[in-house]
């Protein structure tokens, strides 16, 4: 019998069971909501999400699930979030689903996001790494939260609560600072991807998991190593926030369905350590790390004084030797956004 590995993607926001509820079956979603009519809608952009993001990111669509994938939906008029939960059993990938927040947030951003954790969790058979399993399905919502991921990477990376990369790339938990993982996930992904594109960024992953981060790096985008990443992806941040450089230009990225609501809509989550953000974005399928993980998530980054590994992490592939290491500066301090022009 081939080992069964559980991946759950838990969300922050509180979910509550749904009452008496509609029940609209599809070929590979059975959708359990309050209203019929929401049950046949989100059963329709179940399938429709289903197949663009496969063909966004795979450029081809997925075949049928063995076993659909039970979606419950709670309408609230509370922050909104999704979990989902795969069961990796050899080559068979089952999931559950679970969204709940405002009617058009969870048809233009968490249905989506959601989706596209069941994409990568198809194509790699096999958790993926936080960072880009969520930065990735964060580049998959609407315009507004990516928006929103945008203007959060500068805070966090300003306040000095950013990872390095050496670090968050290795990273199979969440950290307690959950919304920064989100960030830089986000942030990293979008670069990567809109410099070169989805496939690229898709093999970059897998190669990291497999041959180490250093090396995908250097096979798949040219960079010395992650370090040297790290520092383009900075600059270019840098750049944009100074309006020297426009924000890559794509035509991977495509919007909702036809007939979906764009209206701006204020979130209410709550994860650990939210920054000051209005409206802040919303977090999807996260969950604080368990004690494995959270010496990752707490320890290493930009601006950790008291923590017990507060050094630089060693490139991969190296030792660590007796010097001292340098510490890392407070803060990446990106200039303002410049002011919109009239």
């Amino acid at each position: 019998m081939a080992r069964r590995i559980v991946w759950a993607l838990l969300a922050v926001t509180a979910m509550t069971a749904t009452g008496r509820a509609a029940t609209v079956r599809t070929t590979n979603f059975v959708v359990e909501t309050a209203r019929q009519d929401d049950a046949e809608e989100f059963a329709r952009l179940a399938e429709q999400y289903r197949k663009q993001k496969a063909m966004e990111w795979l450029g081809r669509e997925m075949p049928n699930w063995r076993e659909p994938c039970h979606l419950r939906i709670s309408v609230t008029r509370d922050g909104a979030g999704g979990a989902t939960t795969f069961d990796f059993n050899g080559r068979e990938v089952f999931q559950e689903m679970h969204i709940e927040g405002q009617r058009e947030r969870l048809k233009n951003s968490v249905l989506p996001h959601e989706v596209t954790h069941t994409v990568f969790a198809h194509h790699f058979r096999q958790p993926v790494p936080r960072w880009a399993d969520e930065g990735g399905s964060v580049y998959s919502e609407d315009e507004i939260e990516r928006t929103r991921h945008d203007k959060l990477v500068v805070q966090v990376l300003n306040s000095g609560r950013g990872i390095q990369l050496k670090a968050l790339f290795r990273m199979k938990e969440y950290p307690r600072d959950v919304m920064t993982l989100y960030a830089q996930g986000y942030s990293v992904s979008k670069y990567l991807i809109e410099r070169a594109d989805r496939p690229t960024f898709l093999n970059f992953v897998a190669s990291g998991m497999q041959k180490g981060w250093d090396a995908a790096a250097n096979e798949f985008y040219g960079f010395k190593n992650v370090d040297d990443l790290e520092s383009t992806w900075i600059d270019h941040l840098k750049k944009v926030a100074r309006g020297e450089v426009d924000e890559v230009a794509t035509n991977s990225r495509r919007g909702p369905p036809s007939g979906a609501d764009n209206k701006l809509v204020v979130f209410d989550s709550s994860p650990p350590a939210r920054p000051v953000f209005d409206p802040p974005p919303a977090a999807r399928g996260s969950a604080p790390a368990d004690r494995d993980g959270e010496r990752f998530g707490g320890d290493i980054g930009w601006n950790r004084p008291r923590a017990r590994l507060s050094e630089p992490v060693p490139s991969e592939g190296t030792r660590t030797s007796g010097m001292p290491a340098v510490r890392p500066p407070a803060a990446i301090l990106l200039p303002p956004e410049p002011a919109p022009t009239r």
